[in-house]
């Protein structure tokens, strides 16, 4: 596959650094040499230095022939120009990544065949949509859709409370259409058997059915659905989340620091309570009882903000928090210093910008604890060896699980006398080294 990317900021290089890991062919494109050399240092693709928007430097980049075009500079309008002038060139497909207020009204912060675009991508939108489902959780980490939403992925840390601890998984009884997936201890993810026991700390990925996932949430860590959610920060990320909550019976208020943001986010949102003043002033929060709210979210552009002020608010009593932040190498570091969800716009926007890159039965992939599992949907065909054979009898690989067959529609977690039909589209959570053995059970066999 030949793959333009255009912007080497965080999001170009590590989409430019997993495509050439892949054996993809990449061309990186960027005004900045030194970006360039430094995509270079760690990737062996080609680079060209120039305007990304330009026709001419496309030209001599082969977007006319690319299988794929993937604009992500800073710039709005600079991404929508290579995406556009890629396409007329002839580019098979091409994705934008767009990110400024004017394109904040994205559904579901994604949109398909924008002035031609095949992809558009806006991921302080998408990280709203994230948090909003975090708050309509149990006490989740972090919530994923999959197969059309019909399937979810929660991750859970596991509280010195829970019902589950030092228990073997085969003797705990889940609620139906539940399992768990994977487990995470000392930053180690490992799929667990049947003999293995859950430990306070662990954090816990579990996959089921949407709509059955309240009361496994509940068995694991007890935690409740937020009913008030305060939010420092009315920008993008802000006013995207502000705008899916206020539609709920959920109390919002939002703290925001820049007077004229603040007003007029009261006027554009009148069930949500605003405030003109600092997230990271303590005084400000113990009088506005931040402590009792149920979910803090710090979405603010400034990383210092963030973390400041969800550490104050764990410390005047918030159930949970969530921080943005806008480098990804810094999300272990919030994590250890006490926030609870740690989201980043530009890991979202690489994540989601992969999934449009894979082929054949491979319908999409989520990347999980920074590559050490991912968690593949994907189609299974006629004369695979995974089609009319009990799953008991697949001889799945160490390392991996089936989580979720969907078929003609409706979904389920599969048991060990279930069989998989052609054109059924599979759910498997797999650890990195162990995905080869899984892609092969889905491909045809060659007579």
């Amino acid at each position: 596959m030949y793959v333009c990317v255009v912007g080497m900021g965080e999001v170009g290089r590590y989409v430019t650094q997993v495509l050439q890991s892949e054996q993809h062919d990449v061309v990186a494109i960027d005004t900045d040499t030194q970006a360039l050399a430094r995509v270079s240092e760690r990737a062996d693709v080609a680079t060209l230095a120039g305007y990304g928007a330009n026709v001419d430097v496309l030209t001599q980049a082969s977007a006319g022939t690319a299988d794929l075009v993937v604009a992500v500079t800073n710039h709005d309008e600079v991404n929508l120009l290579a995406a556009l002038a890629s396409k007329h060139l002839g580019a098979k497909r091409t994705i934008a990544r767009l990110q400024g207020k004017e394109y904040s009204k994205i559904e579901e912060g994604i949109q398909y065949g924008m002035l031609g675009i095949d992809v558009v991508v806006n991921p302080r939108v998408l990280v709203a949509q994230e948090i909003a489902k975090i708050a309509r959780s149990h006490g989740a980490l972090d919530v994923l859709g999959l197969a059309g939403n019909r399937i979810e992925v929660v991750q859970l840390e596991l509280p010195p409370s829970s019902r589950v601890l030092h228990k073997p998984l085969a003797n705990l009884t889940l609620p139906e259409q539940t399992l768990v997936a994977a487990v995470v201890r000392d930053r180690e993810l490992f799929v667990p058997g049947g003999a293995d026991v859950l430990l306070p700390g662990d954090r816990v990925y579990l996959i089921g059915r949407s709509g059955h996932m309240d009361p496994v949430e509940d068995q694991f860590c007890g935690g409740r659905e937020a009913a008030r959610v305060c939010i420092v920060g009315g920008g993008v990320v802000g006013e995207a989340l502000a705008r899916v909550l206020s539609v709920t019976e959920v109390e919002v208020l939002v703290i925001e620091k820049n007077r004229e943001v603040a007003e007029a986010l009261a006027m554009a949102h009148p069930k949500v309570t605003v405030i003109h003043g600092d997230g990271t002033n303590l005084t400000l929060l113990e009088e506005e009882q931040v402590g009792a709210y149920d979910l803090f979210c710090a979405v603010s552009h400034e990383d210092e903000v963030n973390l400041m002020s969800g550490l104050l608010a764990k410390r005047v009593g918030a159930r949970r928090t969530v921080s943005l932040v806008h480098r990804p190498d810094y999300m272990d570091i919030y994590r250890q210093l006490g926030i609870d969800v740690v989201l980043s716009p530009r890991q979202t926007a690489s994540d989601h910008i992969l999934k449009w890159v894979r082929q054949t039965e491979l319908k999409s992939l989520t990347i999980l604890e920074g590559g050490q599992a991912e968690i593949l949907e994907l189609e299974a065909t006629q004369g695979s060896r995974v089609v009319g054979t009990p799953i008991k009898r697949l001889n799945f690989p160490r390392g991996a699980i089936l989580g979720a067959i969907v078929s003609s529609g409706a979904a389920r977690v599969p048991r060990g006398d279930d069989v998989i039909r052609p054109g059924d589209t599979v759910v498997v959570l797999t650890t990195a080294s162990t995905r080869s053995q899984v892609e092969r059970l889905f491909r045809r066999r060659v007579l």
